[in-house]
């Protein structure tokens, strides 16, 4: 079976199997989500927070060590452990740098207009 998976701040839906990884998804769709340990669970870097219409699987030792409980509870998972298992929305947060890049356009976008 199959589901969409719908990436924001993207915009970007992907459709792609069941029990394939949120990170794969992501790169399947061409957004870059940090992994540092290749996939493994071990950094704790691809945190995404996860709205999915099926109930997701419980979260594992990796996501527990990693995630505070409530992370968890507001719907954040570790994109590498985290599976598929209906349609879902994920919000992947911004990495710092490329905000502080986007406010700085922004602003001078504004200056411009004024």
């Amino acid at each position: 079976m199959k589901s969409n998976i719908h990436f924001e701040p993207h915009g970007k839906t992907i459709e792609v199997k069941n029990g394939t990884s949120f990170l794969a998804a992501a790169l399947l769709a061409e957004i870059s989500i940090p992994h540092k340990c290749g996939g493994k669970g071990t950094c704790g870097t691809c945190k995404v927070r996860i709205q999915s219409e099926s109930p997701l699987a419980p979260a594992g030792r990796a996501e527990k060590w990693r995630l505070s409980t409530n992370m968890l509870k507001e719907g954040y998972r570790l994109s590498c452990q985290c599976k598929v298992t209906g349609n879902a929305i994920v919000e992947v947060p911004e990495d710092p740098l490329m905000r502080v890049i986007r406010l700085q356009l922004e602003a001078k976008r504004k200056e411009k207009r004024s």
